[in-house]
């Protein structure tokens, strides 16, 4: 069975305004086979991010080689690449949801790409496929709000519409970039034990950006750190050591205290070897 994502010698760079060029990602070798649970963590600027939108297509690489299930990209007719970005579907940061809608409406707005235009616009009315809303919304924990306004909802419930969006679509793969960086800590340890277990039950590749090293170590058991653009390492989790945290974040001042703290939290509560 062909990889879920395979980059080799991956590179992407962008331009920035006074000229100069950003090296947002550097020969990355990657492999994620189907059904694999797998987080990346790093420090900000490392490339997480364009990462995740080379993964989901909405980007393309300026060197080296990404495939996806096997198939290259840019290879593709049009038609050809739509069928195979509908494979992937992506939880942001922020939500990206309608407030002013009910969240019936938000959770169909997974479907919007496999909909002619006309039935995507009755469906603002009445929903067209209620039914699949709501097992989403039931997966999620929120059937009990599927007809409320979404802007009636908490931060963390917001969120969940979005996983729930997202699960819709009915994907092979789902990649979350930063899911729970706007949602208060206690939330955070739910929703990614919640995105795993669903992943899980229906065997779902699935790439978590965190911010949250002890919340990564916590739930996937291989965690890969990005540092420059570059894979700094690809381990199990249980070998991320101090060592290799430190030398992850280092430069970062803005985390200085986070890896500290990080590390009390990690290596305290870690079985001894």
């Amino acid at each position: 069975m062909n990889p879920s994502f395979h980059l080799r010698g991956v590179s992407k760079r962008f331009r920035r305004a006074d000229g100069s060029w950003n090296e947002a990602l550097q020969d990355v070798d990657l492999e994620v086979r189907p059904g694999e649970a797998v987080t990346i963590v790093g420090p900000s600027g490392a490339g997480k991010t364009t990462l995740m939108r080379l993964l989901n297509l909405s980007l393309r690489p300026d060197a080296g080689t990404l495939l996806v299930d096997g198939v290259d990209p840019s290879s593709l007719s049009l038609g050809e690449l739509r069928k195979l970005r509908a494979r992937t579907a992506t939880v942001y940061q922020q939500h990206h949801l309608v407030p002013s809608l009910r969240v019936v409406h938000n959770i169909l707005a997974g479907r919007l790409s496999a909909w002619p235009l006309l039935r995507a616009m009755v469906s603002l009315l009445s929903p067209r496929e209620a039914d699949r809303a709501a097992q989403a919304a039931s997966a999620v924990g929120l059937l009990d709000k599927l007809w409320e306004r979404t802007d009636h909802l908490s931060g963390g419930q917001q969120q969940r519409v979005a996983i729930a969006r997202a699960l819709v679509q009915n994907p092979r793969h789902l990649l979350a970039d930063e899911p729970v960086a706007s949602v208060d800590p206690s939330l955070a340890d739910s929703l990614v034990g919640l995105l795993r277990r669903l992943s899980g039950e229906e065997g779902k590749t699935l790439i978590v950006n965190l911010h949250d090293v002890p919340l990564a170590l916590r739930h996937f058991e291989r965690i890969v750190g990005l540092r420059a653009g570059r894979v700094f390492f690809d381990l199990p989790s249980g070998e991320v050591d101090s060592g290799l945290l430190v030398s992850l974040y280092e430069g970062d001042k803005e985390l200085a205290t986070d890896v500290r703290e990080w590390l009390q939290e990690i290596f305290q509560t870690r079985p001894s070897k």
